[in-house]
This record gives C-alpha cells, sequence and structure tokens, in this order.
C-alpha cells in the first residue's frame, strides 16, 4: 500500500510540475533579414518564469522574412518575403513541437513588402509594399494556404525629405473592435484608413467618412498601435523621432499631441522604428535606432491617452528595428539588427523601467518578434 501511494504521489507530482512548466512555456519566433544566413524564420522556447532562450527549430532558404504574424489559433505563420519581387508566405505552425512547414508562397505585385496583417476572420491576408508606396490583398483558404492577389492599392504622394521621394507603405494594422485598418505610409506622410467588406469587389475600401489622416510634413510615420478600446491610436515617426497621438471622436481620427522621443540635447541620426503599448495601457514604449539606439518610455495618461516621456533604456546593440513585449508583460525582448542579437529586459509593470536580466541569443539580422502559447 506504501509503495502505491508513492507511486501516486510521484505520478501527480510528475504531471503537476509538467503542467506548471508548460504554462510558464512559450514559443518566440524570429524572422530576419538573411544576407548573414541561409535560415530565415527561428523559433526558441521563451521561459516565462527567468527571460530564459532556447533553440528549437528553424527554417530553411526563406529569403527576407522580415515581418511575421500569426493567425488567431496560432497555428499558421504568414511572412513577407521583403525583395524586389516581392512574397508572402505561409506556414504551418506545430504548438507542440514549435516547427514550421512551408504552406505556399504568392507575389506581392509590389517592392519590398515589410508588413504583413491578417483580418480579424482570418480570412485575408494583407500586405504593405514599402518601396512601391502600395497594399497587397490576398484570400486565404481553408488549409491556410495564399491565394493569388486580388486587389492592389496604390498609395500616393511625397514629402520634403530625401527618403520621401515617393509613397513607402510602411505598414497595415486592424482597428481594436472594428473592421477598419490603419496603414502608415511613411512616404506621403499619411495614415490611410480602410474599411475591409470581403462582400465587395474592393476588399479594402477607403474609408467613407476620413480617406486618410495627414500628419506634420517630414514625420515619416511609420508603425502603430491602440490603446485596447482602439479608440486611442499610437504613430512612430521614422524620420523625426516622435510619436504622434491621434484620437477617434465623431467618427474621425485627429492628431492631438507630438512628442518628442530624443533629449532636448540630442543632436544624432533618427531612426524611430517600433512601438507598442503594456497590456494594462499604463505604458508605452518605442524603439529609435540611429544614434540612440534605446527604447524610449512614456506613461499614459488615463482620461486623454497624451505621453508623457518618463525615461530610456539602451538596448545594449545596435538598430533595435523591432521589440516585442512578452504576453506575461514582465518581459520586453529587443531585436538588434546590426549587432545580430535579442536582448531580454526584465519590465517593472509599476514604473515600466527595464533592466538587463543578462539573457541574450545571438542571431543574423533579426527584426521582427512574435509569440505563441506552447501547448
Amino acid at each position: 500500500m506504501k509503495l502505491l501511494f508513492t507511486t501516486i504521489f510521484l505520478l501527480l507530482n510528475t504531471m503537476y510540475h509538467s503542467l506548471c512548466s508548460a504554462k510558464d512555456k512559450y514559443f518566440l519566433v524570429i524572422g530576419t533579414y538573411t544576407k548573414s544566413q541561409d535560415k530565415g524564420i527561428f523559433v526558441y522556447e521563451f521561459d516565462t518564469k527567468i527571460g530564459g532562450l532556447k533553440f528549437v527549430s528553424n527554417t530553411e532558404q526563406i529569403k527576407n522574412p522580415s515581418f511575421l504574424t500569426f493567425n488567431k489559433k496560432q497555428d499558421k505563420i504568414y511572412s513577407v518575403g521583403e525583395e524586389n519581387g516581392g512574397l508572402v508566405y505561409s506556414f504551418d505552425f506545430d504548438q507542440t513541437t514549435g516547427r514550421l512547414k512551408l504552406i505556399n508562397q504568392q507575389r506581392t505585385n509590389g517592392v519590398h513588402p515589410c508588413y504583413v496583417t491578417l483580418s480579424n476572420d482570418d480570412k485575408y491576408l494583407f500586405a504593405a509594399n514599402y518601396s512601391s508606396g502600395n497594399l497587397s490583398s490576398f484570400p486565404i483558404g481553408e488549409k491556410g494556404e495564399i491565394h493569388k492577389i486580388d486587389q492592389l492599392i496604390q498609395h500616393l504622394g511625397k514629402g520634403i525629405k530625401p527618403q520621401q521621394n515617393s509613397a513607402h507603405a510602411h505598414s497595415i494594422i486592424n482597428i481594436p473592435n472594428t473592421d477598419q485598418f490603419l496603414s502608415a505610409d511613411l512616404g506621403a506622410d499619411k495614415i490611410y484608413r480602410y474599411l475591409y467588406n470581403p462582400q465587395q469587389k474592393e476588399i479594402l475600401s477607403p474609408y467613407p467618412s476620413q480617406e486618410y489622416i495627414e500628419l506634420e510634413k517630414g514625420v515619416g510615420p511609420r508603425h502603430i498601435t491602440f490603446n485596447q478600446t482602439g479608440k486611442i491610436a499610437y504613430v512612430i515617426n521614422e524620420l523625426e523621432a516622435t510619436v504622434s497621438v491621434l484620437v477617434l471622436n465623431d467618427d474621425k481620427f485627429s492628431e492631438i499631441q507630438q512628442i518628442r522621443m530624443n533629449s532636448d540635447d540630442f543632436s544624432g541620426v533618427n531612426g524611430a522604428a517600433d512601438i507598442h503599448i503594456s497590456k494594462d495601457g499604463k505604458f508605452l514604449y518605442a524603439s529609435n535606432r540611429g544614434s540612440a539606439n534605446e527604447i524610449v518610455i512614456f506613461s499614459v495618461d488615463k482620461k486623454s491617452g497624451k505621453l508623457i516621456r518618463t525615461g530610456n533604456q539602451s538596448t545594449l546593440g545596435k538598430a533595435p528595428r523591432n521589440f516585442a513585449i512578452d504576453p506575461t508583460d514582465n518581459f520586453l525582448l529587443v531585436a538588434n539588427q546590426n549587432t545580430n542579437d535579442v536582448i531580454v529586459f526584465k519590465r517593472d509593470k509599476k514604473t515600466g523601467t527595464l533592466s538587463d536580466t543578462g539573457n541574450k541569443i545571438n542571431i543574423g539580422s533579426p527584426v521582427c518578434l512574435i509569440f505563441s502559447k506552447q501547448q
């Protein structure tokens, strides 16, 4: 009898620790530029207790998968192939083993696709083509495959700076809780607004009451994030290293604030890149490349959504093109493109400050980080 109880205890103890271990584990999927290596997408196991990373798998010979997104079930991954002959890829993703299997690829009919996102119903994939300044739309099949492009939307306009010689679509993102999308165009200094309707010939059409939001000339809008309601949008402006705060009132977005990322005495080169907000909506983070190579921290006013710059943290590397807050909100991971590493920072939920955990991985030109729950 004693042996039986001991066996049962050990079995239950093993099951408990196994469940706890799985609960603390996520997959970190990393997109890269492949000039320095020919793999493409890498998968690591991320331990949310200590912020540790362990290699799991990688793809082979996928060129420049520089931006990635999951479907809602997180069993499919979609990627750009950022080249002159732009591509998008679809993959099956095994949530137990962390392995990817290529499903198919399609041409975007644009140049240098740099961002992909899915519709709320996972039935359409949209890609932003930077160099050609347009958006591509693709139906998604029942098995996650990408069908041929069925719409190409051309942005127009140019700005006042050398990098703005023409339209440069840099991102497209869904407005939470709606069938609308915003697309930041770095070349035109505009945020285009679209309505998604899969029943119409034009899957994306200009939003009736507001086709675009025009920003200050020369700022170069790049990426966008939202508060939980979707009524406040935060736009990171690459060329001026500022963040624009847009508020939705009477069915129109308007800018209520533009705040500098750099200190007043900064005189270096700007290269603002990525932007994310904490789950509780209290802190906003923005990355700056150029001469700064840092994550800038802002506190968010609960009522107005306006920002106050509260600090900054060196990324301990160069060219932080992308970063991500982990699903627990306890860690912030930075992809330093030019120093070929991913750095893990601990995040203080009360103050928003970041501190180095000492955890890092070396990987060729990491430029996109996304998380998935390990099954």
